[in-house]
Parts: structure tokens; C-alpha cells; sequence
């Protein structure tokens, strides 16, 4: 009964990550590294600049190499390719997923994979400037192994931000047929305490409760 009471306020993880490279083809956005992919492979995934790794906002590390994320978002239909549209899509079913790979190949050491549920994706061409984001739900990590000894609880949430890049975007019959795109992102959702903070935070509430006690009845 004490342990249930004791988390008032879960601490937050918050994963940002720099120097992602996606391919819209006309239905799928993927990542640049590879069309295969979904088996932990950073050679089947798209090289990222930087992840932070921030507990409450507070920098708990950092990587800038051997780090790469793989991306298949499926269902992404009909963007229209006129100036100045604003599009907004909502794919259901099988919204795809979305890996984040620390390590080398022929598998990663570390890694965090998403199967993704409901995504949201918008699409701004504005005054020639072309934006594209995205936010994911996630009910329940598929698995994941992080560094600094952090683990991200359910549910999580996923968004990015990407700059479509010039000369890359093609279209026919009214609609985008491709484009390349780069851009940074987040992972959000709970830290996971270690079984020794749990333990701690039980003893807390123990003598917190005894100190109350003891002020109702002085």
C-alpha cells in the first residue's frame, strides 16, 4: 500500500535527436539509409547527428556517432502538390514504426523501437517554404535497451519537424509523387525508476507519513 502512494509525479524522458533524413515516395516516408529494414540493422537506417538524452529537461548524456533511426510510416496519401496547400492526414491501422539504433552493424547495441499507433502528418507549403511533421502515440514500446541506464515508459510519444528539401519534390496528376526531407525530432514519455529508487522513494513516504503522525497527535 505505501509503494502505490509514492509516485506523486513521474519524472520525464525526453530523447531529441538531430540530422534526420527522410523519402516521402508518394504513400510511404521512410528513412534515407535503406527501403529494407525493421530488425535493429543501423545499416539498413539513416545516420543521425545528435542525441540528447535529457531526465525533467536536465542533460543526462549525449551521442554523436554510431547512432541512425529507422522509419517506415505507411499510408500517407494524396498530398496535393499545389503552392500554398496545407494538408493534414491522419493514417489508422498500420501506422508503421519508428527505431532509434545505437551502435553498429550487424546489430545494434542499443535501441529503442516503436511500433507506432494513430500518426498525424501535415504537410505546409507556404510562400516556397515546404515543411513536414509528424506526431505518433504509442501505447507500448516494442522493446528498447538505453544508454545511461534509462528506461522509457508507456505510453510514449513521438513528433519530428522536416525541411523538404529544394529540387527534391516531384508530383503528377495534382499530387506529390516524392520528395527528401530533413530534420530533428523527440521521443517523450515516463522514466522507468530503478527498483533501488522505488525503495528509497517507500522510505521516504514511510517517515514523511511517521512525521505527520506525529504533528496530528502533538
Amino acid at each position: 500500500m505505501l509503494l502505490c502512494g509514492v509516485s506523486a509525479r513521474a519524472a520525464t524522458i525526453q530523447i531529441g535527436f538531430t540530422g534526420m533524413n527522410l523519402v516521402y515516395d508518394g504513400s510511404t516516408i521512410t528513412d534515407a539509409g535503406s527501403s529494407a529494414g525493421g530488425v535493429g540493422n543501423p545499416a539498413q537506417a539513416d545516420s543521425l547527428a545528435s542525441v540528447d538524452f535529457f531526465v525533467d529537461s536536465t542533460l543526462v548524456g549525449s551521442l554523436s556517432s554510431d547512432i541512425s533511426v529507422d522509419i517506415d510510416i505507411p499510408d500517407v496519401l494524396n498530398i496535393p502538390s499545389a503552392a500554398n496547400a496545407v494538408y493534414n492526414q491522419t493514417t489508422v491501422g498500420n501506422p508503421g514504426y519508428f527505431d532509434l539504433l545505437i551502435g553498429t552493424s550487424p546489430l545494434a547495441s542499443e535501441y529503442l523501437q516503436l511500433d507506432l499507433e494513430e500518426v498525424t502528418v501535415s504537410y505546409f507549403d507556404v510562400s516556397g517554404l515546404v515543411q513536414f511533421t509528424f506526431g505518433a502515440a504509442v501505447a507500448a514500446s516494442n522493446s528498447q535497451n538505453l544508454p545511461f541506464s534509462l528506461e522509457i515508459g508507456d505510453p510514449v510519444t513521438l513528433s519530428f519537424s522536416a525541411q523538404v528539401s529544394p529540387g527534391t519534390k516531384t508530383s503528377a496528376g495534382g499530387f506529390i509523387t516524392g520528395f527528401g526531407a530533413t530534420g530533428t525530432g523527440e521521443i517523450r514519455g515516463e522514466l522507468v525508476p530503478e527498483p533501488s529508487t522505488f525503495v528509497l522513494a517507500g522510505m521516504g513516504a514511510l517517515a514523511m507519513s511517521l512525521v505527520a503522525r506525529r504533528r496530528r497527535r502533538s
